[in-house]
Order: structure tokens, then sequence, then C-alpha cells
């Protein structure tokens, strides 16, 4: 089972949601680094923002005029959340449309502390109709703030539970979800998502979804932080521009691990089985 090292100091992380302007990358930064100004004055150390949230959610949008929506290395429309974080000393993930060469990835920008921005994690799960513009990632990403290791993933990875448990077995305590939950099944889902994989690895789930209309429909905003014990800590409104934030503590991942074994008893020890054929 990962250790959880009892020294460090807690982490206030924060989840912002926002509509997002589909082919308006210059303006969705802008609202990010808004966003980021505003976390931090709250006492955020990390901010997580939504997926594709600098390229707006617009799959067809992205398919007719590709050079609007994609971000690519070194992209300048970027400053403007670089020195937000910079400037407050707080690390921002976001997600975009990313082209590097002939490829598209739907990944997750880190901008840390000293403002430099990072590709740090290509999605490796796609919606299905995203699969013919984005090609998938080949691996997982945990980022380390204040002495926390972090998870990265989006709205499809959230939906495997290996990928949520490789990231903890990888020694993280949080796993940090930018996706895009729409309103019907999408939103009940979120929840059921969050909730589970919290509660199976014992670790912090935080997402940040979109509000507003979106490519693929209404979003259902209610970005979230569930606990260790799949609680929920906080919850955003479902209408409305919204950050919420959280502290995660190591007291409470290991109290939830004293009382929830399940991460200790792996591997599943092999276990003789009877087959009964009814028909």
């Amino acid at each position: 089972m990962p250790p959880v090292t009892l020294d460090r100091a807690p982490l206030r992380v924060a989840a912002a949601q926002a509509h997002a302007l589909a082919g308006n990358v210059a303006e969705n930064v802008a609202t990010a680094a808004q966003l980021v100004r505003f976390a931090a004055a709250s006492g955020a150390d990390i901010v997580v923002l939504p997926e594709m949230f600098l390229s707006g959610y617009d799959l067809d949008l992205i398919r007719s005029d590709p050079a609007a929506c994609d971000v690519v290395p070194g992209d300048r429309r970027l400053d403007d959340l670089a020195a937000a974080c910079y400037a407050s000393r707080t690390v921002a993930v976001v997600g975009a449309a990313v082209r590097r060469g002939g490829r598209r990835t739907m990944s997750l920008i880190v901008v840390g502390l000293d403002g430099e921005a990072q590709i740090a994690y290509d999605a490796q799960h796609l919606p299905r109709d995203a699969r013919t513009l984005f090609e998938p990632g080949d691996h997982g990403c945990s980022v380390e703030v204040r002495g926390w290791r972090l998870g990265l993933g989006t709205r499809s990875d959230i939906g495997f539970p290996e990928h949520v448990r490789a990231a903890t077995m990888d020694g993280c305590d949080a796993y940090l979800c930018s996706g895009l939950f729409t309103r019907g099944d999408l939103e009940y889902r979120r929840g059921l998502f969050l909730a589970t994989r919290a509660l199976e690895n014992t670790c912090y789930t935080v997402l940040a979804n979109h509000v507003g209309a979106t490519g693929d429909g209404p979003a259902c905003g209610r970005s979230a932080v569930f606990g260790p014990d799949g609680r929920v800590v906080t919850e955003a409104d479902g209408e409305r521009v919204d950050v919420i934030t959280a502290t995660l503590q190591d007291f409470e991942v290991e109290a939830a691990r004293e009382s929830l074994t399940m991460l200790a008893e792996l591997p599943c020890p092999a276990s003789r089985r009877e087959r009964i054929k009814l028909d």
C-alpha cells in the first residue's frame, strides 16, 4: 500500500468552473487567469480547470478551424495565465486541444509556480466521437506540489478504475479530473465516478467541470471534491461560474486507510472458484 507521508503541510486545492468560448483561446486564457487569481486569494495552492477549457469543447469547430482552437508548445497566448500563476505562487492544471507536429492530443497543461507552462498529460481514454480527431496518450502522469503527489486525468479517464488505481499505486493521495460532464446520464456518472474512485482508492478526487453550452450539450457544473472515504467535501453550483476550495490533509487519508483496507490487501490473493451451471 502506498505510504502516507505524515509530515506534509495541508494542501489547499481549488476546482474552478466557467463557460469556455469555443475557438477563442485568448479569451479563455484570460478567464483562466482570473479564476487562478481568485482561487489564490482564497489560499489555494493548486487550481484545476475543466477539460479542453482553453480551446473550448466543440469538436466540430476543432475539425473545421483547428488553427483557432489548437494550443502549441510555447504558445504565447498562455502568457496571462503564466503571469497569474507566477504572481500568486499557484499551480494551474487546465485542458486544451494540443498540436505537436502532425499529432493532436486532448491534453492537460500544467503551469508551475515559476510561470512555466508544460504539456503534462495526454488523455489516454478518449470519448468515442473524439477518436478520429485526437490521438490517445500512452502513459499516465503524476505531479508533485508541496510534498503532495497528484494524479491527472480527464472525464473519460476517471471512468476506468485502473487509471485512478495506477495513480494511487504511484503514491498519489489525490486524483485531479479536468472534465466535461453534461446534463443527463453524464451528470449521474459524475458523482458515481468521483465517489467510487475516491472510496476504492482511499484518495481525494477533484473535478473541475464546465458550465453553460458546449459542443456536447449543456454542462452540468457541480465541480466537486470527494474525500478518501468517498463522501462529498464540497460541491459547486450547477449553473454559475464558481471556484470551490478544499484542504487535503494527511490525517484524513490515514484514517480512511486504517478503516478501508482495500489498498493494504493488494494484490488480491488467488482463490479457489467454483462454477455452477444452471441450464
